[in-house]
């Protein structure tokens, strides 16, 4: 009988299927949302495919954590490594599927690549891209004080606007309407206000930091007696349409 002898490197290859009639190929897709708030959560989904016809053993699959995206959880035994996520598959047999998931924060602006491979005795590589975003979300509220007063008395409204959101807020515009037993005072605020008849605009405020806050005071004196409405409009480049909102103060002689 004659002896044939193979090197290291011909065993791998032969292990792997290349050599042999039935060969395993493996291959990995991954997907991603397109687009997530900060502070939210997001889901990656890994699909492994083996599309050969024989089984493929030793399969691992890897996962890159991008900087800024933390880690939450994974099925199917995946480990948290580091910076990684690893699952390690074993067997994956001829014409099977297996889909991976992952869940991570999103505590960073920005956009982010998340690569994932796959390897058994070659490696293949899927990857996808997450845009993390801020979002304004601004509060307005308005006090009058005191309520109620005389004809002739002065009454004081304050708006305080608030950014509750996690992404500045731009040209945010005060606009406050007087009813017709009210007339003008004075008028306050992060910018200067311009009075024309009843209606006292306020300069836009430039920008406006997640959490801060910004003060506007009209002060306004009783010409006339009802349960009268004094109304502020705020608008900004990130609203669709404006927040409205009244405040009733009682006039009487």
């Amino acid at each position: 009988m004659k002896n044939i002898r193979l090197s290291a490197s011909a065993l791998l290859v032969m292990a792997c299927g290349s050599l042999a009639v039935a060969a395993p190929n493996v291959e990995i897709t991954k997907s991603c949302p397109g687009l997530r708030y900060l502070g939210r959560t997001a889901t990656f989904d890994i699909t492994v495919t083996n599309t050969g016809d024989s089984a493929a053993n030793n399969v691992v699959v890897t996962d890159m954590i991008p900087n800024g995206i933390n880690f939450i959880s994974a099925d199917n035994s995946g480990k948290h490594e580091g910076s990684r996520i690893v699952w390690r598959v074993g067997t994956l047999e001829a014409g099977k599927s297996m889909t991976l998931k992952s869940k991570f924060q999103c505590n960073r602006i920005g956009n982010f690549e998340n690569q994932a491979m796959v390897a058994y005795c070659v490696e293949a590589k899927a990857q996808c891209a997450l845009q993390v975003k801020g979002i304004p979300a601004i509060l307005l509220e308005c006090v009058d004080d005191p309520d109620p007063i005389e004809i002739g008395g002065n009454v004081t409204y304050t708006m305080v606007v608030t950014n509750q959101g996690s992404a500045v807020g731009t040209n945010i515009v005060i606009q406050c309407l007087l009813p017709a037993q009210e007339e003008h005072v004075s008028a306050t605020g992060p910018t200067n206000a311009t009075v024309q008849g009843k209606s006292i605009v306020f300069a836009p405020l430039a920008t406006l930091a997640p959490k801060a806050k910004a003060t506007y005071k009209v002060t306004v004196k009783g010409i006339g007696e009802g349960d009268v409405r004094f109304k502020v409009e705020l608008k900004s480049d990130q609203m669709d349409s404006p927040v409205m909102e009244t405040e009733s103060t009682h006039i009487y002689q």
